[in-house]
């Protein structure tokens, strides 16, 4: 299977993201999740981020469609990583 890495921009504390495996609601093509492997949540000012496993079972999609991000065997990590423009969600 290709890996395939999601990486979202959030102002969210990452701390209290760990804890609970979850990552807000996201603008993410239907389906899009039964390709995705890997999970990176960047703070918003791009110095720290979490690695951790996409989470399917933990993932679900809400009624206007966002899907909130689950993931597992997760840490926090420090970074530089910039985001150009506005979009806060990429794939790799």
């Amino acid at each position: 299977m290709k890996k395939l890495i999601i990486q979202v921009r959030t102002a969210d504390n990452l701390l209290d993201l760990l804890k609970t495996n979850k990552s807000g609601n996201w603008v993410v093509a239907q389906g899009k999740e039964q390709e995705i492997t890997d999970v990176e949540i960047i703070s918003f000012d791009g110095t720290q981020k979490i690695e951790g496993t996409f989470d399917i079972k933990n993932s679900f999609r809400l009624d206007d469609g966002r899907l909130v991000i689950g993931f597992t065997n997760a840490c926090i990590r420090n970074c530089s990583i910039s985001f150009d423009g506005r979009n806060p969600v990429r794939y790799f």
